[in-house]
């Protein structure tokens, strides 16, 4: 009796069925050649992991071919084909999840984990299926109709196929007993001949064509799909000799070489290579080949060939994609460290140049980005020209390249290198009637051979070098030196402790005042951040990286802020008169967004006039990048009344016009040039047409670094109103700061200013 679990559904005729599939007597029967070369060509066309032709039993399914799969047979209960074979047409299930009938099915939630399934059903007689041809995947899926149209036709074949089994028993019946019933004979003929036609078209899809050697006569047979192949008609006599032609003679060689070892150990081969057809087209073509055996003796050759060249161009496609830049048509940064990793395993001595392009962002944002493609793509011609035998180019970023070179370190030889390859980068380059100069930076790391170094080693040296090329000016090179790596250690070792410090609590303003050169009185106060470490009271000198660094540069901003503001709001409600604190302030604070309204939120919160409040910025400020932004975040405080002052001035590439553009309150006159008043000639002439700059445009203007009784004279001489340095107070802690100013000690102030009631220590 047949199945009636209600697990899977179960035809009203199965019975007849059944019946039917086990008069085709191919239960349990050896491996055929023709259905292996079904479920191969399936896979092929469909790209599947798994494909079947499966024989549904009363209680097991039972694989006549298949691929992909271990077993030769399942448990019925769960399998996909009991819905198959219930239907005229091909059941499709793109995504197992998301069908009711198979999402909780222990083949799709365990292994082999079926998402994808495709089946044809294959038809024995009057709609009594015997199985289906299944195509099978571990990820969803669509079929379009090309491929759907493929399956049927597949699948009629299977089941003329499955057929034939019945009809070969058939056959022989019939020749015993009807021996002159010529019209079953012919019969016979015409489901053969309807299967031939069914298998070239198959063959015709997928290119394939197949071929047979009678062992005994040495006769080759090909299929119509053969000759459409090699592109010759059907007067064409194949053979061993008129065969050679189609192939290059290394081709060939290799060809006649499998083909001998088969015969000699009657094992089965797969070819592949490459051939001409006749009229001259090019084919890369796969042949396999097996032999049919009778008393352990060979009786019969037979294979298939098929034209691989449409399959073998995608898998070359997909490698290009995975090893080359898609713009530039260079080698990858994945390429590269496979390089230097082959190299290293060579022993053999290496350089790794680095190169960075100068202004690339420029071209982008001035230009567009169809000018930035076609100049990678330029510098990527240009660089070709630096290319040899053993050096390889790779485009490893947005606009970085590599080039290594293998065997080479000879320094005169890489000057010369790097020297050329700074020349071409620099020439004009031009776009849509624009020209432009895009220059390059080069960071160069030596190995001289023996191993002993590591992919990333190398790159790290020669980025470091890349970095010093372009700290130091750009369109050069360095070559990469342990320094280097001591300096970059130091930076992220000084970046780590001042976030650790921050957090602890060790991060501290002290304050240094500001005088008046007329009366003696403090005029303000300028925070200074120090870092009460364990090895003392450190200065924003020895932990400068951590102040440049985008990140950590924003928290220590924040504290100096809030603290700045915190200390303010306390002397003013000690009744302490401190004119102003001014902070400075980073790029990376002034283009924050949020940063203008925070600050004059904070005075507001605190009850302090906007006047109380300096911020500091240095020239280099003004000529980076955003420097338009930081423009109105300047003028927006202006107005808000917070003095702007420019610190440090003289000293930086700033021109008088930023004076002009930026609405500054206060100039400070570098240090460098109040210690040289007495020693440098011309300094005096600098520091007075500063003063007199500052009057002009209304600014008040504030000496640093005073040192000695000389300088405050002079400068008292000549206008300057207000001074800083240790002539007068040495940054301290705000409560050592105001202590002076309560306690009225004396200070050195010149004679005739020694006016006003505070002193300083």
């Amino acid at each position: 009796m047949p199945n009636t679990s209600d697990t899977y559904p179960v035809a009203p005729n199965e019975t007849d069925r059944l019946s039917c599939l086990r008069q085709l007597n191919v239960l349990d029967t050896g491996v055929d050649p023709a259905f292996e070369h079904v479920v191969e060509l399936a896979k092929s066309i469909f790209n599947v992991p798994i494909v079947l032709v499966t024989l549904v039993d009363e209680h097991r399914l039972w694989f006549k071919a298949r691929r992909g799969l271990d077993q030769y047979e399942m448990d019925r209960e769960p399998a996909f084909c009991n819905h198959t074979i219930l239907s005229q047409d091909l059941l499709v299930v793109a995504d197992m999840h998301l069908d009711e009938r198979f999402r909780q099915n222990v083949l799709v939630t365990g292994a082999p984990h079926i998402r994808f399934y495709a089946g044809c059903p294959l038809e024995m007689q009057d709609g009594l299926m015997a199985g289906s041809l299944c195509i099978l995947d571990d990820a969803p899926r669509a079929m379009t109709d090309r491929e759907l149209e493929q399956l049927r036709m597949l699948g009629a074949t299977t089941a003329a196929l499955l057929n034939q089994y019945r009809n070969a028993g058939t056959m022989r019946k019939l020749s015993l007993e009807l021996a002159l019933a010529s019209d079953v004979l012919e019969r016979q003929r015409q489901e053969l001949r309807t299967q031939k036609r069914l298998l070239d078209c198959a063959s015709d899809l997928a290119k394939i064509g197949a071929w047979e050697i009678d062992c005994k006569t040495g006769e080759l047979l090909w299929s119509d799909g053969m000759y459409a192949l090699h592109e010759v008609d059907k007067t064409f006599l194949p053979s061993l000799d008129t065969l050679e032609q189609f192939y290059s003679p290394e081709e060939f060689k290799r060809l006649v070489a499998q083909v001998a070892h088969s015969r000699e150990t009657n094992e089965a081969y797969v070819f592949e290579g490459q051939m001409v057809t006749a009229k001259g087209n090019k084919r890369v073509v796969r042949i396999a080949g097996h032999v049919e055996l009778q008393n352990g003796l060979p009786v019969r050759r037979f294979g298939m060939k098929q034209d691989i060249t449409e399959e073998k161009e995608a898998i070359e496609k997909i490698k290009r994609l995975a090893e080359r830049d898609p713009l530039t048509g260079l080698r990858n940064r994945g390429q590269l460290l496979e390089r230097l990793h082959d190299v290293k395993h060579r022993g053999s001595p290496v350089t790794l140049m680095l190169l960075d392009l100068d202004g690339f962002k420029d071209i982008n944002d001035t230009h567009g980005h169809a000018a930035g493609d076609e100049c990678l793509k330029e510098i990527a011609r240009r660089l070709d020209a630096v290319r040899a035998h053993g050096r390889m180019l790779a485009r490893i970023g947005g606009d970085e390249f590599a080039l290594v070179i293998e065997g080479v370190t000879d320094r005169l030889e890489l000057d010369g290198i790097a020297g050329r390859i700074l020349k071409i980068a620099s020439a004009p380059l031009y776009f849509h009637g624009a020209s432009f100069r895009c220059s390059t930076s080069i960071g160069i790391a030596v190995h001289e051979g023996g191993g002993g170094f590591t992919e990333a080693d190398l790159m790290s040296q020669a980025d470091l070098a890349l970095y010093s090329a372009k700290a130091a000016g750009r369109n050069r090179y360095f070559f990469f030196d342990p320094l280097m790596k001591a300096v970059a250690d130091w930076k992220v070792e000084s970046i780590a402790s001042i976030s650790d410090a921050l957090a602890a609590g060790q991060l501290e303003l002290h304050y240094q005042a500001k005088v008046s050169l007329t009366t003696g009185d403090v005029a303000g106060y300028e925070a200074l951040l120090r870092w009460n470490s364990a090895e003392g009271v450190r200065g924003p000198g020895t932990f400068s990286p951590a102040i440049e660094d985008p990140t950590v540069s924003l928290e220590i901003g924040e504290f100096v802020l809030q603290s700045a503001l915190d200390q303010a709001a306390a002397w003013q409600n000690a009744g302490i008169d401190f004119g102003s604190i001014a902070i400075n302030v980073g790029q990376n604070q002034l283009i924050d967004p949020v940063f203008t309204d925070r600050l004059l939120e904070g005075l507001r919160s605190r009850g302090l006039e906007p006047k109380q409040f300096q911020i500091e910025i240095t020239e280099d400020v003004l000529l980076q990048r955003g420097a338009d932004v930081i423009k109105d975040v300047c003028k927006k405080l202006r107005n808000a009344g917070v003095m702007i002052a420019l610190d440090d001035f003289g000293t930086g590439f700033a021109s008088l016009t930023h004076l002009l553009d930026f609405p500054l309150s206060v100039i400070k006159i570098d240090r460098s040039f109040i210690a040289r008043l007495s020693t440098k000639a011309g300094a005096t002439a600098l520091v007075k047409a500063i003063v007199d700059i500052g009057e002009g445009l209304g600014a008040d203007v504030v000496a640093e670094g005073v040192e000695t009784q000389e300088q405050a004279d002079f400068l008292r001489s000549i206008g300057c109103k207000t001074a800083q340095g240790y002539l007068f107070h040495r940054p301290q802690s705000a409560t050592a700061a105001v202590s002076a100013f309560v306690r009225n000690e004396p200070r050195s102030v010149p004679t005739d200013a020694r006016v006003g009631g505070h002193s300083f220590v």
